[in-house]
């Protein structure tokens, strides 16, 4: 039988705000090719642990890896090798194109010259 490696491995993963915690110590791996889910009622730090894992967050206290790459520590790396699906994504009404643009580019530490791609 073949051991398969974790492709993400959270090890006591925790965040907190004003002092309270959000996430509380998470572990858990998964596979390659394996199917994962992480559930839990509104307020669990489902979604601050995802943002940890995306490097949009800075992680407090833990360690996570993502392909053998260390978030807290490479996440310039980290955001070049994901790809995130969000429950949904939309255009924002009051936001021009071009802010749009630049919004986007943004959470990934990019500049865009929204006018070149306009």
């Amino acid at each position: 039988m073949t051991q398969t490696k974790p492709i993400i491995t959270v090890d006591g993963l925790t965040k907190a705000y004003a002092g309270t915690p959000v996430v509380d110590g998470i572990s858990f791996t998964v596979k390659a090719g394996e199917i994962f889910g992480l559930l839990g009622p509104n307020g669990a730090g489902k979604t601050t642990t995802l943002e940890m894992l995306e490097a949009l967050r800075p992680i407090d206290a833990g360690r996570a890896t993502i392909d053998g790459i260390d978030v807290a520590k490479q996440p310039k790396q980290i955001k070049q090798i994901i790809g995130i699906q969000l429950q949904s994504t939309t255009f924002y009404d009051k936001l021009t194109l071009r802010e749009q643009l630049r919004m986007f580019a943004s959470l990934y530490g990019q500049r865009v010259d929204a006018d070149a791609l306009l």
